[in-house]
């Protein structure tokens, strides 16, 4: 199969993407997770991470040469400038490994997969994709699941959802909506609408 419909899933912390993108791998969609990507892009002896050690000196690596995630993310978001930084140097690693991800699922004969990525529009894989969906949840649920599922208190959770896009901006953009407000069997019910919208639009390709 020489083409592949190509979903991009995106949403603000907290709106219950994750929990929506194990949903759509237990129905035998692929499910690529750009998070466990951009994690592998900077292990150790990485040209990623050569680069961001350029950028951000050594001392964001620990004793053995591995990165220090903690210490880049306390330099990398101490301001806009850096952090646009961090993505200018990340995100065409994370693109790369993600679209040889694509290749390899294409040559698998599957008429579809899932981007499961956070930060779908700001690294710019968006217009990779043929479909836009995005999950979303009222504001004040999107705290609770933040401070029970990281530990933080209603402060630092108010902090990262005041740095994340807003809400509007990820509706736009998106070509699907996904509201997550209420329990997991809701969640499946629009799980499962989509999963035959995919296949649908896939054979069409």
């Amino acid at each position: 199969m020489d083409k592949i419909f190509i979903v991009g899933l995106t949403g603000p912390s907290g709106s219950g993407k994750s929990a929506f993108a194990e949903i759509l791998h237990k129905s035998g969609i692929d499910v690529i997770n750009a998070d466990e990507v951009a994690r592998l892009v900077v292990e150790k002896g990485s040209p990623c991470l050569d680069r961001l050690c350029d950028a951000f000196g050594n001392e964001i690596l620990n004793a053995d040469g591995s990165l220090n995630r903690k210490k880049l993310a306390s330099i990398a978001f101490s301001s806009k400038c850096k952090t646009n930084l961090l993505n200018e140097i990340t995100h065409p690693f994370i693109m790369e490994n993600i679209k040889d991800k694509i290749d390899m699922i294409r040559q698998s004969s599957k008429c579809c997969v899932v981007l499961d990525a956070p930060q779908l529009f700001e690294s710019g894989a968006d217009k990779i994709c043929h479909l836009k969906v995005v999950v979303t949840a009222e504001k004040s649920l999107r705290k609770a699941r933040i401070m029970q599922r990281d530990g933080i208190d209603e402060v630092a959770a108010d902090t990262r959802l005041n740095a994340a896009l807003d809400d509007g901006f990820f509706r736009s953009n998106a070509d699907v909506i996904i509201e997550n407000n209420g329990d997991i069997s809701l969640l499946k019910e629009q799980a499962d609408e989509l999963i035959l919208k995919i296949r649908k639009a896939a054979d069409n390709i």
